[in-house]
């Protein structure tokens, strides 16, 4: 599986973590700005030369951001393995990815 490591040692706001993010998945230019279209990347696939999956994104130093930037980390990662459970309900798969910090 491939690991995907991020510094979090330079972010001040969400918009910093969501950036570097979105940065590593490759996620095309016209991807959305926020937490339900990281999991729309990360889950569901936009089909627009995205990391394919299996891969853990692993953030190093969340614990020295700003407490929006770390509440932001935990509601992706949440966000994410909530999404990853709705899609094995709809069709019966699992897309082996995550967030872990």
């Amino acid at each position: 599986m491939l690991t995907i490591e991020l510094d979090a040692s330079d972010w001040k706001t969400p918009a910093d973590f969501l950036r570097a993010l979105q940065n590593a998945l490759n996620a095309p230019e016209w991807c959305g700005f926020n937490v339900d279209a990281i999991n729309e990347l990360m889950v569901w696939g936009l089909g627009a030369g995205e990391l394919s999956p299996p891969y853990v994104v692993k953030i190093s130093r969340a614990s020295f951001t700003p407490k929006d930037v770390q509440d932001c980390i935990a509601l992706q990662a949440g966000c994410v393995q909530k999404a990853r459970i709705e899609k094995r309900a709809r069709d019966g798969s699992d897309i082996n990815v995550s967030i872990e910090y």
